[in-house]
């Protein structure tokens, strides 16, 4: 309160012979109110005292103020790293959590500058924008790493706050830290384990890539594999009789020339022949078979030949590109693949045939893959070959197909073999999973059935399997690809 409203209220207050804030004079003054009204009678006199009155209550508030700055100063010294530095950086303050934090004693950090604990980790460039800021009379703030006496590093959050003088120019600043090393350890790890994951997922995708490319490499491996056990059973089926043909062709090559030549004696030695002989000779043009026999028995051989050539082209269309999504005869392909397998369908020395039961239902045209498909029922033939091949009679394999819906066709493979495990059939369509000995099997047979099936076609494959009750395959393929 000021003077000049002490002395209003003093005026106001006059008559009553007592002044309002009578009850800020203290004891130590020796004045009392009544002192101060017009006992006294002498109005100077009055204005002394509202004088000492007014000082008295700035005292009270400036004690309370200070109370409350000490026990802020308290608190900040409790809770953070304080320092205070004058214009040039040199310290002047420091308190005990400064002290401790950095190993330095109090006597050892007066009349320094910050330098003491420059960690070195922040580069010349940091430092002058740092000046550059609370020179200017701006406050700072940034994370800093110091080093204490005893080598060890330390993380704070910083605020560096300039105190300025009447004409605005930093005369000293105070600096608030709080520890954050226990943050920026976890901060750290946290980037090393995410640049350790990082790593480890490049590795895995070079790994997976490489994966890739050798899965790839396998299946186009077991695709040149079934193709060549349809090569093998197309050259079997047909090179066996090109093979008899072409063997006695030279044989009979040897009979007639051998004929011929005996011809050219007789008319040598027998020019005028009874007249019926002569008769025979005209009618069947001999002079012309003896000449056009030779021409047809090499034709002959360039025929049997030509099948031979045939037989390696096949080897070459195996390499060729897959072709498009056409309409395609389901049970065409189905014919042909057991045509393929027939030498393996057929009995040997001490074993029955392979029974081959096929109930085809009513399908229409449906558009898929041919080539993939065949691969599809050359895998799954195979298989169900290899279930039953060892057993004895009977071993029947069977084939149906049915069109299900408006929508998609059904066809089931059979065989009544020994069945399939539980725990394998989970693991049936995994690539590399084969339970067939080293060298019977690359464990992708099944994978590449299930990726043509399901994949490509986007249908449905299932297994369906007991123990000595044989094996079913199902596979449902729409009938049109969806759009």
């Amino acid at each position: 309160m000021s003077r000049w409203q002490l002395e209003k209220a003093d005026s106001m207050d006059h008559q009553n012979g007592h002044h309002p804030y009578s009850h800020y004079y203290t004891e130590s003054n020796l004045i009392t109110a009544e002192l101060m009204g017009e006992k006294v009678g002498d109005k100077s006199l009055s204005a002394y005292g509202l004088a000492l009155a007014e000082c008295s209550y700035i005292d009270e508030r400036l004690r309370e103020s200070l109370k409350e700055l000490s026990k802020l100063k308290s608190a900040l010294d409790e809770a953070a790293i304080v320092a205070i530095t004058d214009c040039r950086g040199i310290i002047r303050y420091v308190n005990d959590t400064f002290c401790e934090i950095s190993q330095y004693s109090r006597e050892e950090l007066i009349g320094k500058d910050h330098r003491i604990i420059n960690s070195g980790y922040h580069s010349q460039e940091f430092f002058t924008q740092f000046w550059s800021t609370i020179r200017s009379g701006k406050v700072w703030k940034g994370e800093i790493r110091n080093k204490a006496k005893n080598g060890a590093y330390y993380w704070v959050d910083t605020t560096i706050v300039p105190f300025l003088d009447a004409k605005g120019k930093p005369y000293q600043y105070l600096a608030i830290r709080f520890d954050i090393t226990d943050r920026k350890k976890a901060e750290e790890a946290l980037r090393q384990s995410e640049a350790k994951s990082r790593q480890q997922a490049e590795k895995l995708e070079v790994i997976l890539q490489n994966l890739k490319l050798t899965q790839s490499q396998l299946v186009q491996s077991e695709k040149l594999s079934s193709m060549g056990q349809m090569v093998a059973g197309v050259a079997h089926e047909i090179n066996n009789p090109v093979n008899f043909i072409h063997g006695n062709l030279s044989h009979a090559s040897e009979y007639i020339h051998s004929l011929m030549h005996t011809l050219r004696l007789y008319r040598q030695y027998y020019p005028n022949p009874m007249p019926e002989i002569q008769s025979s000779v005209e009618d069947n043009d001999l002079d012309f078979l003896m000449e056009d026999l030779p021409k047809m028995l090499d034709s002959m051989k360039l025929g049997t030949n030509r099948i031979r050539d045939i037989v390696l082209s096949l080897r070459n269309f195996s390499r060729l590109e897959e072709a498009g999504m056409n309409p395609v005869n389901i049970h065409e392909g189905i014919d042909s693949t057991l045509l393929i397998l027939h030498n393996r369908l057929r009995g040997k020395a001490g074993q029955p045939k392979i029974s081959v039961i096929k109930e085809y239902g009513n399908l229409p045209l449906v558009a898929c893959y041919a080539s993939q498909l065949n691969q599809v029922f050359m895998n799954l033939l195979s298989n169900a070959i290899d279930a039953i091949e060892h057993q004895q009679s009977p071993r029947i394999i069977t084939i149906t197909t049915e069109q299900t819906s408006a929508d998609s066709v059904l066809i089931s493979i059979a065989d009544n073999g020994c069945g399939i495990p539980e725990e394998v059939q989970k693991r049936l369509f995994e690539p590399f999973f084969t339970t067939k000995p080293v060298g019977k099997g690359t464990g992708l047979g099944l994978s590449i059935v299930h990726h043509i099936v399901v994949e490509k076609h986007h249908g449905e494959l299932k297994c369906i399997s007991q123990c000595d009750r044989g094996t079913q395959f199902l596979i449902s393929i729409p009938i049109l690809p969806p759009h």
